[in-house]
């Protein structure tokens, strides 16, 4: 018994170093290099009692900088064109989708943000999450260390109403250097609203990460969405791919894209 004991303190202690270790590491990655991306999003998903398409695929192209001045957000005039032209149908005939607008709306500021500057979100889930295993591994081969989390989520006063049953669980795949390299979260929940509709959701979100200075950048973002309830389902994969730009050619004219941030 005593030797249980002391192997079980002793894998809490490595436990414990993996995550001090963890956070000292992205607490490095502050985010104060100046930065510029390209991001291509699109968006696939079905909805409805017949499972038909959503309307039409939203995707959408920016280019995104961060530095002294703040974020800022580049939109093609193309892509601008392509969205008064979705708004115009959209009110000629309101059932019209204007997927593109939509597209845009998903690549908000904040959610840029958080691609050019994983570490505080991170560090924020690790707050939130226990280490439950952890193991060597490879990744593309590089050894890489797997830690496996469940996370207990905090939910607010309305959704402690409805949400009966959650599970949430993720992997962080560490290199050699300590940071970051692949992420991966999935989720389910279960719950009842309004007494006589029962409805489950799950969730799975795959991230791959590069460092570029003193940034952690979210390179590849893969989110799928499953949920059921009264009758219908629905399901949504949004794919967010990043290219650093690190040639350092100054930012595109003022007559090329149209700024806008959000």
């Amino acid at each position: 018994m005593r030797i249980i004991l002391i192997l079980l303190l002793a894998f809490s202690c490595v436990r414990a170093d993996s995550g001090s270790e963890l956070r000292a590491a992205l607490a490095r990655l502050n985010g104060r290099e100046p930065v510029r991306v390209r991001v291509d999003y699109q968006s696939i998903g079905r909805e409805g009692d017949a499972n038909k398409p959503a309307g039409g695929e939203p995707a959408a192209t920016a280019i995104v900088e961060d530095g002294p001045e703040g974020l800022r957000i580049f939109w093609s005039r193309a892509l601008m064109q392509t969205v008064g032209e979705e708004v115009a149908a959209q009110a000629r005939d309101p059932d019209k989708r204007a997927p593109t607008r939509r597209a845009m709306d998903d690549l908000s500021a904040t959610r840029l943000n958080g691609y050019l500057n994983a570490a505080p979100g991170l560090i924020q889930r690790l707050d939130e999450a226990q280490l439950v295993d952890e193991k060597t591994d490879t990744l593309e081969g590089r050894p890489v260390r797997v830690l496996t989390f469940k996370f207990t989520p905090h939910l607010n006063e309305r959704s402690r109403k409805f949400v009966k049953e959650i599970e949430i669980t993720g992997k962080l795949w560490v290199g050699a250097d300590g940071v970051p390299v692949a992420a991966e979260n999935r989720s389910r929940h279960q719950g009842r609203a309004y007494l006589m509709i029962s409805f489950e959701s799950s969730e799975a979100e795959e991230y791959r990460f590069r460092q570029a200075g003193d940034r952690l950048l979210v390179m590849r973002h893969v989110k799928e969405n499953s949920g059921s309830g009264g009758g219908e389902s629905s399901h949504q994969k949004t794919i967010a791919n990043l290219v650093l730009d690190d040639t350092g050619s100054p930012p595109p004219a003022p007559d090329q894209l149209a700024a806008r941030s959000k």
